[in-house]
């Protein structure tokens, strides 16, 4: 299989963008991948969709990648997130010129699963179908951590750090895990993939307060049925997630993110949630179950 790499121009912030072009496409998906990784983490995947007939454009998040210019800084003061959606809009423009007259496929993991509903609040009607995997569950505390972060960085500037927003953010995930032999063994199972994850230059890299106040901010609106507007309500959605994810926040958690999109007006979801998986899905053991799934919920 063959792939592309394309430069985006999105708010005078150079994009990379890898596109995977299959033959007679079906479809074209727009991946959104998560927090502190890069667009090569899915070439496995896209390759396997290539194959079996779908366009697939995968890009960096802003600030992530080997092509950002500072890691893991995505806004400055506003930090509001809307560069991020804004990107995604740039790419899906740049898709829809390069693949015309065929279905669009949105996809978001993780992090990217909180873009990606966020663009559905106005943008729902630009897409055939959704896929959301290891979709984070709305959390009533965002406002709080978002607010927190406002006040850090006013004394640490929107590129400082800070331990306690780490924390706040991502490091109750590893405690979740007993018997735990790394702190990131909640992203999966498979223990060869959580060592790649830790020796990549490019995963694992702690956001800066500004990254913190536009995920916090997402993830706040995320929750907020009442901002969908004009939506597709026959929309289909496959909500993907492992068992063990705590990202998702538990069967309580996935209910709170169905409840949202029901509560939005979304009328078709499909949900598969995996036993004996945790946070990134696409790399456990088992991965083919899962791109099997994705598969036929595309077809």
């Amino acid at each position: 299989m063959q792939y592309e790499s394309v430069t985006v121009l999105s708010k005078e912030y150079s994009l990379s963008l890898l596109v995977f072009t299959a033959k007679e496409a079906k479809g074209t998906m727009q991946i959104v991948h998560g927090m502190e990784e890069h667009k090569e983490r899915y070439i496995k995947f896209a390759e396997f969709l290539q194959a079996n007939g779908y366009n697939v454009v995968v890009s960096d998040l802003r600030g992530h990648g080997k092509d950002a210019p500072e890691l893991s800084h995505i806004e400055g003061v506003t930090g509001q997130g809307k560069l991020l959606l804004e990107d995604q809009k740039e790419i899906r423009k740049y898709i829809q010129n390069r693949f015309p007259n065929v279905p669009l496929i949105l996809f978001g993991h993780s992090m990217g699963s909180i873009i990606s509903r966020v663009i559905l609040q106005s943008d729902s009607k630009e897409y055939s179908k959704v896929v959301l995997s290891g979709y984070v569950n709305p959390n009533g505390a965002s406002g709080v951590a978002y607010a927190l972060a406002t006040i850090i960085s006013v004394f640490k500037s929107p590129r400082g750090h800070s331990k306690l927003m780490d924390n706040l953010a991502v490091g109750q995930f590893g405690k979740a895990i007993k018997d735990r032999k790394t702190e990131l063994d909640w992203l999966s199972y498979n223990e060869e993939n959580v060592q790649k994850y830790i020796d990549d230059p490019y995963c694992g890299v702690p956001f800066s307060l500004g990254s913190y106040k536009a995920l916090f901010s997402l993830l706040k609106n995320m929750g907020k049925a009442k901002k969908y507007k004009d939506i597709n309500e026959d929309l289909p959605f496959l909500l993907v997630s492992g068992k063990d994810d705590p990202c998702a926040g538990g069967d309580k958690g996935r209910e709170q993110s169905q409840s949202v999109l029901k509560k939005a007006g979304f009328k078709n979801l499909s949900v598969i949630t995996y036993e004996g998986m945790r946070h990134e899905i696409l790399n456990e053991l088992d991965y083919q179950k899962v791109y099997d799934d994705i598969l036929k919920f595309l077809n």
